[in-house]
């Protein structure tokens, strides 16, 4: 039982490691989910700096030259790269050229026509398969240095504000997206959802971009200028702003332009303006780009640097990987934005989710444990309903294993109990075999030990009724002579014996010791043999005998049995061989194959040959034991071994004959035993063992 429960634990224990290890699997799967709107991953791209040698572009490759107006550390400008790289993550073909302007602090004429000199130097022999350029100032640069510094190339752009398609319209070699702000839908959908505001405070800052976004919206300002008054934070230090935000009365709302420089001529990232000024206002703060989207913004019809980045790279991978022609895919005016908005910012204006547009997306939001590792939460479950089985089915398992095992022990019990009646009868019909029976039946440990007893039971018995013969005539003859010793004798005493009596009485006494001799000789040779193949079994211990000889004692004690058949056996066996082994195991053996086939491959009354032949041979002995009856099926011979198979069961088959045969060769005597069958063909074993075990 403890063997049945051990193979269970260790079963549970391999299919929870297995799982275990996809679970791990799995969590390091989904701790690599790919947020694009917060940080996207960093994808799996073949590419170079732009300033490496020519020699490190493989000519079987696509080269792409990515060129960007403003510096690497941008938050825009990261967006945008992030989205080029995501098309072209899975194209071990691509090789990803970047270039940084950084023209938002150097745009004078000099600073271009010197950086348009240096290029001409960089990129001079160099071919690209497409330029991809951001934003305005990269986009004016291509457009007029195309033809020297990039000859034939497409140029796709993306991220460009001030378009006009009468600068494209002669140059076939220009397509893109163009970044569109849509300040009237983030004014609409702001009064949407606080239909109470009365004001809308504008932050904006005096640079370039800062009076171009003005201009956009004073376009936007008339739809308006009934429901709401404008008020424009200009020309102000910060310390400034963010006093005046931090004192808005509850009817208002803050739109962020860009707030890059102050009056102070201090200078502000996109993202520290941003987060002081979302932090310090009392009052909603909408944007329109989604770098500015911090803890403290609200948001609202958002324009993506990664969806500018990604829609520019999906049409260069067509171009370059696809094959489509430039002049058929043309300028995307409907810039890919979306209502995006701050998960914070809208818990601190107390405006719900559901109030919001279809399709927005909500960013920073707190995600629950179940959203997060939603694979997860459900392949846990499974594992579980799985282990639940595999354990519900172990427990059945090991309750069948104890109902088998009660049975074996309730058959052994049987078993123990028809042995003792057998040794019971035995001792009231020999008593010289009582105290041999006693040790045997108290040496009768497990089921193996049960059928040997039962062997030797049937060999006593055997043994008894074949001695009776012998004596029976023994007596006969000396009953006989007794009577006709006394006929001589009255012939004698009464003076009437003649000499024709006394040679009468003579020959019959010669006649009768003749007999009588015989028949003890027959008993003698029998009890001799009995004694030799009992004492073997009884002491299981190894000794030195010849193995022919052996054989003759082991067929004499088989004799009864064998009496009772018309099976013919024949043994070859060379002379001279002596072995040291287990006589009683060989004697197990020997028995337990003569009666499976008799038993088995025979019908009543059916006649056959068994055959039992010896080799010798480098020290192992070779017995290959054949009969020629019915043989066997490929199934039963699959199970000829194993305990309590049996195709007689209930007719006088234990099904325990041939496992104690594999147990006796294999373990004991460190042999080997095989055997093989053919249905209506006999059945071979073949049996080899060592000459000293």
């Amino acid at each position: 039982m403890k063997y049945a429960v051990s193979l269970s634990l260790l079963t549970v224990l391999i299919i929870t490691f297995l799982l275990g290890g996809t679970f791990i699997f799995l969590i390091k799967h989904e701790l690599a989910v790919d947020i694009p709107w917060l940080r996207h991953k960093e994808a799996n791209i073949l590419h170079s700096a732009a300033n490496e040698n020519i020699e490190s572009f493989h000519n079987d490759r696509k080269k792409i030259l990515v060129l960007h107006s403003y510096d690497s550390e941008m938050p825009w400008v990261k967006l945008e790269e992030e989205g080029i790289k995501s098309v072209f993550q899975q194209e071990k073909q691509a090789i990803l050229s970047f270039d940084y302007m950084d023209t938002k602090y150097n745009i004078t004429p000099d600073y271009l026509s010197n950086l348009y000199k240096f290029y001409e130097q960089k990129y001079k022999g160099k071919k690209f398969d497409a330029v991809i350029v951001t934003d305005d100032a990269a986009y004016d640069f291509a457009r007029t240095y195309q033809q020297t510094l990039f000859p034939l190339t497409p140029i796709i752009f993306c991220g460009v504000n001030y378009f006009n398609e009468a600068d494209i319209k002669d140059k076939e070699w220009v397509t893109g997206v163009i970044e569109d702000v849509d300040i009237k839908d983030t004014i609409d959908v702001a009064l949407a959802l606080q239909p109470q505001v009365k004001k809308i405070v504008v932050i904006n800052d005096e640079t370039a971009v800062g009076k171009a976004n003005k201009q956009l919206l004073e376009k936007s300002m008339p739809v308006f200028k009934e429901k709401v008054q404008f008020v424009f934070l200009e020309k102000m230090a910060m310390s400034e702003v963010l006093e005046q935000v931090a004192a808005l009365s509850d009817d208002t709302i803050v739109l962020l332009m860009t707030f890059n420089v102050d009056k102070n001529d201090t200078i502000f990232s996109y993202e520290e303006s941003g987060s002081l000024i979302g932090a310090k206002s009392r009052v909603p703060v909408y944007c329109f780009w989604d770098f500015y989207l911090q803890d403290g913004m609200l948001g609202g019809m958002i324009t993506s640097g990664y969806n500018q980045g990604k829609t520019a790279g999906q049409m260069a991978r067509k171009i370059v990987f696809e094959g489509a022609k430039l002049a058929d895919m043309p300028v995307v005016t409907e810039s890919t934005k979306q209502y995006m908005f701050g998960f914070n910012a809208l818990r601190k204006a107390g405006i719900k989710e559901e109030q919001l547009p279809a399709g927005s997306v909500i960013v920073n939001k707190p995600v629950t444990f179940y959203e997060t590792y939603k694979s997860l939460v459900w392949f846990l479950m499974v594992l579980f309903v799985v282990l639940l089985f595999l354990v519900t089915v172990l427990a059945i398992n090991i309750n069948r294993r104890r109902k088998v095992e009660e049975e074996i022990r309730q058959l052994n019990r049987a078993l123990e109990n028809q042995v003792s009646e057998r040794t019971r009868a035995l001792q009231d019909t020999n008593s010289t075999l009582r105290q041999t029976l006693e040790d045997l039946h108290q040496a009768r440990r497990h089921l193996v030990e049960s059928e040997k007893m039962a062997l030797l039971g049937e060999l006593v018995a055997g043994i008894a009724h074949e001695i009776n013969t012998p004596i029976g005539n023994s007596i006969t003859a000396i009953s006989h002579l007794t009577m006709l010793t006394g006929e001589f004798n009255q012939k004698f005493l009464g003076g009437q014996m003649k000499r024709s009596d006394l040679e009468t009485y003579l020959e019959s006494c010669n006649k009768v010791s003749k007999i009588i001799t015989t028949n003890l000789d027959r008993a003698a040779e029998l009890i001799r043999s009995f004694k030799k193949v009992a004492v073997d079994q009884l002491v299981e211990e190894r000794r030195n005998f010849d193995l022919k000889e052996y054989i003759q004692d082991v067929l004499i004690s088989l004799n009864p049995q064998l009496k009772k058949t018309q099976h013919k056996i024949n043994v070859t066996c060379p002379e001279g061989i002596n072995v040291y082994w287990y006589p009683g195991a060989f004697w197990q053996i020997i028995s337990n194959m003569l009666n499976n086939s008799i038993l088995h491959a025979y019908d009543p009354e059916e006649s056959g040959t068994i055959s039992i032949t010896i080799s010798y041979e480098a020290g192992i002995i070779t017995l290959i034991y054949a009969d020629d009856g019915k043989g066997m099926e490929a199934e039963v011979q699959k199970k000829i071994f194993e305990p309590f198979f049996t195709t007689r069961r209930g007719t006088g088959g234990t099904g325990l004959g041939m496992h104690i045969v594999y147990n006796l060769v294999v373990f004991k005597m460190k042999g080997t035993v095989e055997c093989a069958s053919q249905l209506g063909n006999g059945t071979v074993f073949t049996i080899k063992l060592p000459e000293r075990t």
